[in-house]
């Protein structure tokens, strides 16, 4: 009988290989320094359900961004109390004249600024909108649905076990995208991330979207 030997040094090397040739995606979050909230000129949809009235919610804003200025610390990714997404002009620069991909700006309208804030020295921001599609997550994320009404469409998803695994059937190459079950999460690429990092936009934070872990202190759905 002969045996087939199998070096040790291989099976690393091999390993190696593997973990070289991956797509990495990653979560971007640019949460934790806020400088704007959003006003009462945001009007949204109403969505109410004909059979369940606990269903009855807020849908998309159908109004352009309205914002108060709340802080003199300025940076180039924020996010709003409800996790709407702003830039300075500075970021939006940057990703165009990269030729990033999945997204589109919209116009922002400051209403107030906080006392003490000088409006000269606030850039001029845009809305971030995030356009890619991930599609749905890989099954490997652990995430299933809950509950779905057919009668106005909401979907309860479980939370995410395993991070979130982008199935790279689904996803459509582009730069920035969410998938479906957490469109609030942003995905992104190497590449963008490559652009964010190399030019030091400000707040932003990257962790690989299959190490995620669910947040410590909130319930699961």
């Amino acid at each position: 009988m002969h045996q087939k030997l199998i070096s040790f040094s291989s099976c690393i090397e091999c390993e190696i290989d593997l973990e070289f040739n991956m797509t990495h995606f990653y979560e971007l979050n640019c949460s934790a320094r806020t400088f704007a909230e959003g006003t009462e000129d945001n009007d949204f949809e109403g969505i109410v359900c004909p059979i369940e009235p606990r269903h009855r919610r807020a849908g998309r804003r159908v109004t352009d961004l309205h914002i108060d200025i709340v802080s003199k610390s300025i940076v180039d990714f924020s996010t709003t109390f409800i996790a709407d997404v702003l830039i300075t002009d500075k970021a939006l620069n940057v990703l165009e004249n990269a030729q990033l991909t999945g997204f589109i700006v919209k116009p922002v309208h400051i209403h107030k600024y906080r006392k003490g804030i000088d409006p000269a020295a606030v850039p001029k921001l845009w809305e971030f909108i995030v356009t890619g599609k991930g599609g749905h997550a890989h099954a490997d994320s652990g995430i299933v649905v809950k509950s779905k009404c057919e009668a106005c469409g909401r979907i309860r998803y479980s939370a995410y076990e395993n991070g979130i695994i982008v199935d790279e059937t689904t996803y459509d190459g582009s730069d920035f995208f969410t998938v479906t079950e957490y469109p609030k999460h942003i995905l992104v690429n190497q590449r963008a991330k490559s652009v964010i990092e190399e030019h030091s936009l400000s707040n932003t934070q990257f962790i690989e979207s299959s190490h995620l872990v669910w947040p410590e202190g909130v319930i699961k759905p």
